[in-house]
Formats: structure tokens, sequence, C-alpha cells
């Protein structure tokens, strides 16, 4: 047994995959930065017609959150190997003497890549969420020094079950097999809301449908599963704050923020389940240099509602508390009405917010000025929709097993890979993630 995680790591080499995402980004400049005995990270990336793997590396390289590895340790830079690929594609697009690279340097691998959007089509999202973690499983089974095979899931792939989610794995309504078949000779959405049962979505049946197939395919080979709920900012590193995209829960800040949200189909006594970016990262780096066994495949769920729970009324109130201190609003007043009936949803966002769109967008027509407030709002409105389902229900998603490996660190590497939640302050938290929202992505 290794006595730190930078021991873990020492002298391997990492294939990750998603490093173009949010956490993918995160993963990879904190293994640079904390391993610093790390020898090689291969990363997956597709070429875009007008980009090249180098090139959009580069452009990732230049944002904020690579400014202390830069700074403290540039040479780890060099440490990053591009493997161009896609795993929608048959044998994922690799060339030959890449894959055999891959097979006889890699000895962890950490697969993040995912589509997530939630209306995405279902053989969409079967096929990079499915079937691409089919293709990185064979091909880390055929890795000589293989060490650990890490999934990142989500803590709502099996919120259909039950209102407390355990760390543990659910059998699905159908296999992987059964479902590939049936796409095959075309597959009616009849059967696909048949098999996604009580999910709100296809994207949260295909991610416990991978989970599933690495239990049931993961062989000799030691495998993890890392279930986050909510990814938001970072709450320390590797800047406090961060954050790159306006999905999920950012979205919904941003649009109470603005004052564009102003009613919400949930009750204040509900949680929502947030987890800094940087924990997550945190706990799949911690959990690969734990796994050491074949037998079984743990499960972490990476959550707060758990050990530290926050409820729509505290994060209400606290967004408020810092929105209107700078008063960085420009179209509405904040405030939200929470109610658990939808028609008043849409009732009161009808008269408080489409109306009053409308007719500005009304008077800048007249004034042969260009519409914008009813395009904003219909954004907003989709944001907030999306996230509908996570906001009117509650779950408490357990997270003992994480606690379990925290604890099993050293001092030093607790200090050094925080990653169970219980120690978060919300108040402080939610300040930083609302400064960065407003560094980042509204500049």
């Amino acid at each position: 047994m290794h006595e730190t995680v930078g021991e873990f790591y020492e002298g391997q080499s990492v294939f990750l995959t998603g490093c173009t995402g949010f956490l993918g980004k995160v993963v990879l400049e904190k293994l640079l930065y904390s391993c610093p005995g790390l020898d090689k990270v291969y990363i997956l990336m597709r070429e875009k017609k007008s980009m090249t793997a180098q090139e959009r590396l580069n452009e990732i390289l230049e944002q904020p959150l690579f400014s202390r590895l830069k700074e403290k340790n540039p040479k780890a830079i060099k440490k990053i190997e591009i493997v161009v690929g896609d795993i929608t594609e048959p044998r994922m697009g690799l060339k030959a003497e890449d894959e055999e690279i891959l097979v006889n340097k890699v000895s962890v691998v950490f697969h993040i890549a995912a589509t997530v959007k939630f209306n995405e089509p279902f053989e969409v999202s079967m096929n990079v969420n499915a079937v691409g973690t089919k293709k990185m499983l064979d091909l880390s089974k055929r890795m000589k020094n293989i060490k650990v095979f890490v999934y990142v899931s989500t803590a709502y792939s099996n919120i259909n079950v039950a209102e407390s989610v355990e760390e543990m794995l659910y059998p699905p309504k159908a296999s992987l097999n059964e479902l590939e078949k049936l796409l095959e000779v075309g597959i009616t959405e009849e059967i696909v809301e048949k098999v996604i049962g009580k999910r709100p979505n296809k994207y949260l049946l295909t991610k416990a449908l991978a989970e599933n197939l690495i239990a049931d395919c993961h062989g000799e080979m030691p495998a993890v599963i890392i279930r986050p709920s909510i990814v938001t900012s970072s709450y320390v590193e590797p800047i406090a704050g961060w954050v790159d995209n306006w999905f999920g829960a950012t979205g919904l800040v941003i649009t109470i923020m603005k004052g564009l949200t102003c009613v919400l189909h949930t009750e204040l006594k509900n949680f929502l389940d947030l987890i800094p970016v940087d924990y997550v990262s945190n706990t799949t780096i911690v959990a690969a240099s734990r796994s050491y066994s074949s037998e079984d495949v743990p499960v972490y769920n990476c959550s707060t509602s758990d050990c530290n729970p926050l409820t729509m009324l505290h994060l209400r109130d606290q967004i408020f508390a810092n929105v209107r201190k700078d008063e960085c609003y420009n179209l509405w007043t904040p405030y939200v009405y929470h109610t658990k009936f939808k028609w008043i949803v849409i009732i009161l966002t009808f008269l408080f917010r489409t109306v009053p769109a409308f007719l500005g967008d009304l008077y800048l027509y007249i004034r042969g000025k260009r519409t914008r407030y009813m395009k904003i709002l219909s954004k907003a409105i989709l944001v907030r929709d999306s996230l509908e389902y996570f906001t009117s229900n509650s779950w408490i998603i357990r997270s003992s097993k994480l606690k379990v490996l925290f604890n099993s660190l050293s001092a030093s590497d607790k200090a050094t890979f925080p990653c169970y939640p219980s120690d978060m302050d919300w108040d402080e938290y939610i300040k930083i993630y609302m400064n960065g929202i407003r560094e980042f992505l509204f500049k």
C-alpha cells in the first residue's frame, strides 16, 4: 500500500478523456500540479475543422486555471501528450502507433468524457456515454501495466429508485447489449420511455448503463466509479471560484442574479446538492490511488446532501445577500417566489416576466432598435425548466464510503486533496461561487 497519493503516481502514465470539459481540465491541472512524480498524461482529443488538437490544447492551457502550474512548475506541461481520437468512432479513431503506446505505457485511466445534454437524441447519448465507455473499457483491459480504471458518472444516474441514493450499483431495466440490438433494428420512443423509468432524461439512463457495464465487464482490472452531484465552481483550487460554462446550477444562479428567474418549482426545504469541482477532481485522483482489488467496483458519491446539506432557502438567501451588494442585475430586481405547483410557475412567469419582456421588445421595435428581451428571457426559462426535476424533488445522496476514503489519507494528503465536503462553509462558498461567475463568465 502506498503511503501517499503522490507515491502512487510516481513514474506512472495516465490516460485521460474529457480533458476539454469543465472537470477534465481541473483533473489535468491537479495531476500535474500535485503529483510531480507523474511520468506522462495522455489526453484523448478530437480535431475540429477549424482547429487542430494541438491548437485546442494551447487554448485550454491559456485559461486562468493553469496559471499556478505555469508559475510554479512550467516543465510539467511538457508531460502532456495528445492522442488524437474520438470515442464515438470505431476503435475510438486511434492511430495504430498511438494505440500501441497507450497499451504499453498507461497504468491509470480516467474516463470523464461524456455528453451531458439532457435533450440529446437517444442514439447520440448511447453512443457517447454507454458504447464509448465500452470501447474505453476494452482498450484499458488490454493495457499491460493497468492499475485502475476510473469512471466518472453522476449521482443522479439512479434517482428513480428512492429518495436516498446509496454508494452501490443499481441494476438497470435493460442491458447495454439489449439496447444496442434494439438500436440496430430501430428503437421507438415508447421503448425508450419504458427503459428510462422515472428518470427525467436519457442522459441519466446511459450513465447508469455505463456503470453496470463496468461492473459486469471490468474483469481482473480494478475499477472505480465516481458519482458527483451538481458540479459547480472551484472552492479553493486551482483558483477560487473558477468556472468556465453556463450549464447546470451555474445557469440557474446567473438567471436569478440577473433577475430573469422570478419563480421556481421547488420547496424551500428541498436540498440542492452542489459540489465544487475541485472536490470532485480530488476524489477522482484519490480513489484511483486506493483501488487495489478487482473483486468489486467501489462507488463513491461525491455529494453534500448527506454530510453538509444546502437547502433552497439557504441558497436563495445567500444569492440575494451577495447580488444586492453590487447590483450586478441589469433587467429586473432579483427576487424568487417558490411554489410546489407547476401552474403557478407558468402564470407568474407570464405575468411578471413574459409580458414586461414583450412590452420592452415592442418599445425597442417602435424605436427602430433590435429586440432582445424575449430572446434573453426564453434562454433563462429554458435553463430553469431543464433543472426543474432537480429543484422540485429532493434526495439525500449518501457519501459514507467517501468519508472512509478521505479518512484513510495522511494529514498532508488531506490538506492536498480535500474531497469530503463536511467542513464546507456554504455562506463563504456561495460568495466565492458568485464572484467566480462575475470574474470568469461576466468578465
